[in-house]
């Protein structure tokens, strides 16, 4: 029987990977690697409910430096770029997302020019997903809950990669 004597050998590789340490700019390279699969993913959702192509247009991936620790930590936000009523940004896109109640229009003016009734905007309020005149057409939150573990294997082989890269220099 031949006998090997591993304990200087694991020594040496736990030595070795306590002096790995990724910089931010593997961190970073991470973070954009499972970020670029969520906005793809919603982005593929957004389209199958498609009519204008402005939500589609607009999800955006976007750096949160102030979330961000420097080699500690970086983080990414998935969302949807939105401005003003009016632009070509997508306002509109949580109404898509969870659903709406339309709010009919008062037919009578009030003393201050009011056109639309209060009692119909609490209703609308007191609403949350959806209604039978306006569906809920949900297109994040399926992104992350049916690509969480293609995005954690993208970053792993990211991280793979640029240990590799950065070792052969």
């Amino acid at each position: 029987m031949i006998g090997f004597d591993t304990t200087d050998l694991l020594r040496a590789v736990q030595e070795t990977i306590g002096q790995i340490t990724p910089d931010e700019g593997v961190l970073r390279a991470m973070g954009v690697s499972g970020a670029e699969i969520f906005r793809e993913e919603a982005k593929h959702n957004a389209a199958s409910h498609a009519k204008t192509w402005t939500i589609h247009r607009n999800i955006i991936m976007k750096h949160l430096p102030e979330d961000s620790d420097g080699a500690q930590r970086q983080a990414y936000l998935v969302t949807v770029r939105k401005g003003g009523y009016g632009g070509g940004d997508a306002f509109y896109w949580r109404f898509v997302e969870e659903g709406h109640k339309f709010v009919p229009k008062n037919t009578k003016i009030g003393k201050r020019g009011n056109k639309i009734g209060w009692a119909a905007h609490r209703k609308a309020a007191e609403l949350e997903y959806g209604t039978a005149s306006a569906p809920a057409y949900p297109f994040m939150r399926p992104a992350y809950d049916s690509r969480k573990s293609d995005a954690v294997n993208a970053m792993s082989l990211t991280l793979k990669q640029q240990l590799i890269r950065n070792a052969t220099r």
